[in-house]
């Protein structure tokens, strides 16, 4: 019998459940399938991002595992702990003496244009959703060492719903997503299906099905994590299912400005009016040279329209932004600002570029000049300077993104 244990590196925030959605996806797959228990098993343990401040700390969280009885190591792998991927991997097999193989997959594994040079002690290389890729090694049906496994969707088990990831009665707050994948193609994101540019939808009885049980656990907050909901026509659906079950919680979107029109944007905010739903909208810019040079183009006209009418519906919404984008000055970054505040935004949040794998912006970074600094506790690199701003510049939009938090309007 095969042994798989996934290490996972979560940000699991106050109030939420201990294991991921993602990973709870991820392990319930996997033990949906026919063979496990005989052919194979799986453990799983979660890292707390929020709790590891250096690799010394991680390794007190890792050392009392009996690395021995596993056959193969799965980590996930993100911009947020791409600094301990290596040492992590090189620490399990020379400090704890595991002889087996290790799996890679995440973002940073997806996009990333030769894993091997760059992860030298992995064996399995994992390239966007891992569900099926990671059943095919464990039950031995590959002989491949780069998996980009295809996989129905409608396929994968509720993790609310077998119980592969717990909530409690009066739970704070749950994520669930009803499609992965986005349509557009800003330069910056990941979010995307980066390889087929392509939205997977699931299952629309196990969203309802997960909304349902959300209910009678009397959940507080649900936070749908698709990166634009309001985008296809089955989010229409979703929110007429929370009020057909008199869901009285917060919902939390992410949307987009310019879905909101005709006839299906106004049956949107009649639906939005008689839910507690809170929209989150990333306008990354109000500047429309900016936002061509990303490829977002806003249009600012439609946009200031949609906000009137979300304001004079009192549907709650916030902005946020990017800076550190190209061409973008301090006095732009600040006139978004304005943009977002002057026509009836109450919460507007910034945060830094950074430039991830894959994406058309990271392989940019010449063309704009782009200078990255390491900052936070995550290792991540930011970028700090370019041919449209100067790093003491960007030390002023990082203080105004600080004060945005603290919600100080500037």
């Amino acid at each position: 019998m095969k042994r798989l244990l996934i290490i996972s590196f979560d940000l699991i925030r106050e109030g939420e459940s201990e294991k991921s959605l993602a990973i709870s996806s991820l392990v319930g797959f996997l033990k949906a399938d026919d063979r496990y228990g005989k052919d194979f098993v799986v453990n799983h343990i979660s890292i707390n991002m929020y709790t590891i401040k250096n690799s010394f700390n991680l390794h007190k969280h890792l050392k009392n595992i009996d690395y021995n009885i596993y056959d193969y190591i799965a980590l996930s792998a993100y911009i947020w702990n791409e600094y301990l991927i290596n040492p992590l991997m090189a620490s399990i097999k020379t400090t704890f003496g595991f002889s087996g193989d290790f799996i890679l997959g995440g973002y940073q594994i997806s996009y990333s244009q030769n894993p091997q040079k760059e992860y030298p002690l992995c064996t399995y290389f994992i390239s966007g959703y891992a569900e099926q890729s990671l059943l095919d090694i464990i039950s031995n049906n590959t002989t491949n060492f780069y998996l980009d496994s295809k996989i129905d969707f409608k396929n994968i088990p509720s993790p609310y719903l077998t119980g592969e990831l717990q909530i409690v009665k009066n739970q704070e707050m749950v994520r669930l997503e009803t499609k992965r994948g986005c349509p557009y193609r800003c330069t910056f994101c990941a979010h995307r299906d980066l390889n087929t540019n392509r939205v997977h939808k699931g299952s629309l009885d196990k969203v309802f099905q997960e909304l349902e049980f959300f209910k009678k656990k009397e959940v507080k907050k649900i936070n749908i994590i698709d990166p634009i909901f309001n985008a296809g026509t089955d989010y229409l659906l979703v929110m007429e299912k929370l009020i057909d079950i008199r869901f009285s919680g917060l919902v939390s979107v992410q949307a987009r400005f310019e879905t909101i029109k005709g006839d299906r944007g106004r049956k949107f905010l009649d639906l939005c009016s008689k839910l507690n739903m809170n929209l989150e909208f990333g306008l990354q810019t109000a500047s429309e040279q900016e936002s061509n040079l990303i490829n977002r183009k806003n249009n600012p006209e439609v946009i200031k329209q949609v906000m009137s009418k979300l304001k004079q519906r009192n549907i709650p919404f916030e902005i946020s932004l990017i800076y550190g984008l190209p061409s973008q000055t301090l006095k732009s970054f600040k006139e978004s600002i304005d943009f977002a505040y002057t026509n009836g935004c109450k919460k507007v949040t910034a945060f830094p570029l950074m430039l991830l794998k894959g994406t058309e912006l990271y392989d940019q970074k010449s063309t704009f000049l782009f200078k990255e600094k390491i900052i936070g506790d995550f290792n991540i690199p930011i970028v700090v300077e370019s041919d449209s701003f100067s790093e003491s510049e960007w030390k002023q939009m990082e203080h105004i993104a600080n004060q945005l938090a603290e919600n100080v309007r500037v």
